[in-house]
């Protein structure tokens, strides 16, 4: 596959002067050494290595960052708002972040993203959102793609200084599965999710299972209150090779004018604890105005970042309403590789 020029819809980039450094450890930590062992190198093996350093090479200790999936934005509209999510509450993207999120859905929402990476990557995700008279059912999925290259070996005619095609490929990519649960009492929403995640590289692969639990306290659709703990425990498959870092968010959305009416005008700010990790804030604006369901609105956020971070301090985000359809788009700034991050989505509620 060609590599991807310009400024198309790309994804935050993974380090590339990370991959000889960070890329040992089981089970699949091995697998970029055992690749380069048996001579899978070049970009094949480097497509490999991507996605080993993203996910489990470098969870060998305090701080680890975990699967890429696991910590990609888990909707559109909340990467325009730097990645918060906690008291975003009625999208059914909330299965990725607090499921207590689900419950001001009015009946069934649904939403889709997607965002292309380098070498061929992309990542795409879905999520489902039900209510069911005390209760509400949440489901997502989101799969990213690391791409596929020939596999090349060194050719033995030059001493190995040129490669060779194998006829064979080699790829990586990440799953995860979440399931939600909410019961509603009052003002109050209780919910849990269980979450699968699987790690593929060049034929090797890891799982893990976690859980998150969220609490929502949400005064109809002006304002609420939440705090969610996702990877309790962490991977509770011992043996699965993939490591669920634990995140604590704890967040507070307003409403300051009735989102039923033309003008709209929200903030949101939030505080997260990653695991072994310096505390972030973040604290997001959107507004604009809706007529007859028909409407533009605009988002931005500020998010403390870690020393040596990639990524810009700001992101940004649009959203076009076309009545129960609504559209969005988030750009997020980076400065690794001189490009940033263009997502696209879409949210339905019937």
């Amino acid at each position: 596959m060609g590599r991807r020029r310009g400024r198309g819809w790309r994804g935050v980039k993974p380090r590339l002067g990370q991959l000889s450094s960070e890329t040992t450890g089981p089970p699949l930590h091995a697998a970029a050494g055992r690749a380069a062992a048996s001579c899978r190198a070049w970009r094949a093996g480097l497509i490999a290595a991507l996605a080993v350093c993203a996910g489990s090479a470098r969870a060998q200790g305090p701080g680890a960052d975990g699967p890429l999936v696991l910590r990609t934005g888990h909707s559109v509209r909340a990467t325009g708002l730097g990645g918060a999510g906690a008291a975003l509450m009625g999208d059914a993207a909330s299965v990725f972040a607090n499921p207590a999120g689900l419950a001001l859905i009015h009946s069934v929402a649904l939403e889709a993203g997607f965002f292309g990476g380098p070498l061929d990557a992309y990542q795409a995700t879905a999520a489902v959102g039900l209510r069911l008279i005390q209760f509400d059912l949440g489901f997502g999925l989101k799969y990213y793609n690391f791409g596929a290259e020939p596999e090349v070996v060194p050719d033995p005619a030059t001493g190995g200084v040129t490669g060779m095609p194998t006829g064979a490929s080699v790829s990586a990519g990440e799953f995860l599965g979440v399931g939600s649960l909410v019961y509603r009492f009052g003002l109050v929403a209780l919910g849990g999710s269980v979450k699968l995640a699987r790690q593929r590289v060049a034929g090797l692969e890891a799982r893990g299972v976690s859980g998150d639990l969220g609490l929502a306290i949400a005064v109809f659709d002006i304002l609420a209150l939440a705090v969610a703990v996702q990877n309790v425990s962490g991977n509770w498959d011992e043996g699965g090779g993939l490591v669920f870092p634990r995140l604590t968010r704890a967040g507070f959305t307003m409403n300051y004018v009735d989102p039923q009416e033309t003008w709209r005008l929200l903030s949101t700010i939030e505080l997260q604890w990653p695991e072994a990790r310096s505390t972030r804030f973040v604290f997001g604006l959107e507004g604009g105005a809706v007529v007859h369901g028909l409407g533009i609105l605009a988002r931005t956020a500020y998010r403390s970042l870690e020393d040596g971070a990639d990524v810009s301090h700001f992101t940004y985000g649009l959203s076009l309403n076309l009545a129960r359809l609504t559209v969005d788009y988030a750009y997020e700034p980076t400065n690794l590789l001189g490009d940033g991050s263009q997502r696209i989505g879409l949210r339905l509620t019937l």
